[in-house]
């Protein structure tokens, strides 16, 4: 094997191992933009060149536009244009193709950064995807048929595809992720590689052909999610002992069953919060509600916006202007750990108070 694939592969199975240790993102985005570049590989009836079995003389460029389902799936429309080709050792005249193919599928892309697999929140968020669509192929197919003139012919077809592949992005900012992936496109034309020799049909009940297309590229994202949030304009970091301060305070909030009352047993740790922001009147405060995901998404959202809410209505009942605090409430968007187990479903059911300067 190609050792610049093997490196490649090798970086989709360290990232995919690596996934569970990786820091969270701030906040999920509901659109992607996705543009990438790299090598397509020939397979058909003239052989194969997956995997780098010879130089991968063939290249394209893709992109993609992603819009956030829920969050194991998103809904993608992705394409690619660039070369495909193969030629023997035949002689006097290397018999074989080069083709430019273009492609547009509709297509769902499963994300292992679900918060059942791995944390949602992720820097490094492995996925699988599938999808259908057409591609369009433009050959210059170099031939040894009778009856033609020259041994060169040109050949222009639209057929039917499906693609199924997978790779890792790695988030590199709250917007922006590089990203790494494989993908096998199955196209239902037997033609376009030349073999068997015809220039108008397709043939039925026949081995397709099909390439692969490795590649490297960036997406950016965009579009806050509801209840996402994102400092601004913040350049003074908080003191750290006012951040465990607060964070300890923060761990011990709790309230009635499904519902946004606060227990009376944590009052007193609403109240040095409270003391903390009126001893500092210069810091901002976000207010987070997370929940489990027992239940359906849309009530835990609603119940984690009530619960921020509360939170927040109680320290401005204790003095703290309502203008310095900002209530949002995530869901089950953002677990902590997985939602396996009763013990980790208590962790994700919080509220977090994080303290911030704003210019």
């Amino acid at each position: 094997m190609n050792k610049n694939l093997l490196a490649f592969y090798s970086l989709l199975i360290a990232c995919v191992i690596g996934a569970d240790i990786a820091n969270a993102q701030s906040y999920s985005t509901k659109y992607g933009v996705e543009i990438n570049g790299g090598l397509r590989e020939y397979g058909g009836d003239r052989g194969r060149r997956f995997f780098m079995m010879r130089p991968p003389d063939y290249q394209a460029i893709g992109a993609s536009f992603a819009y956030y389902v829920n969050p194991s799936f998103d809904a993608t429309i992705f394409g690619s244009v660039g070369d495909l080709g193969h030629r023997d050792f035949s002689y006097p005249v290397k018999l074989g193709f080069t083709a430019r193919v273009t492609d547009v599928m509709l297509g769902l892309r499963y994300k292992f950064a679900n918060g059942y697999l791995l944390e949602e929140g992720s820097k490094i968020k492995p996925y699988l995807y599938a999808g259908w669509g057409a591609m369009q192929s433009v050959s210059r197919i170099v031939h040894d048929q009778p009856g033609y003139i020259g041994n060169s012919v040109n050949r222009s077809w639209i057929a039917a595809q499906w693609t199924a592949g997978g790779g890792v992005r790695y988030a590199i900012t709250d917007n922006i992720d590089i990203l790494a992936q494989s993908c096998f496109n199955y196209t239902y034309d037997d033609n376009y590689d030349g073999l068997p020799f015809s220039l108008s049909r397709v043939r039925l009940n026949a081995l397709h052909d099909m390439y692969l297309y490795h590649s490297l590229g960036v997406a950016y994202n965009f579009g806050a999610n509801e209840g996402a949030y994102k400092f601004s304009g913040t350049e003074e970091e908080v003191p750290e002992e006012l951040v465990e301060r607060v964070n300890l305070a923060a761990r011990s909030i709790q309230f009635e069953t499904a519902s946004d009352n606060i227990k009376p047993e944590s009052y007193a740790e609403l109240d040095t919060i409270a003391e903390i922001l009126m001893e500092y009147p210069a810091l901002q405060t976000l207010i987070e509600g997370h929940t489990d995901d027992v239940g359906d998404e849309e009530s835990n959202m609603d119940l984690s916006q009530r619960r921020a809410n509360s939170v927040k209505s109680y320290l401005a009942s204790k003095g703290v202007s309502d203008s310095r605090m900002t209530a949002k409430g995530y869901g089950e968007t953002q677990p902590k750990k997985k939602n396996n187990s009763d013990e980790n479903r208590a962790v994700n059911r919080r509220v977090e108070v994080k303290l911030y300067y704003k210019n």
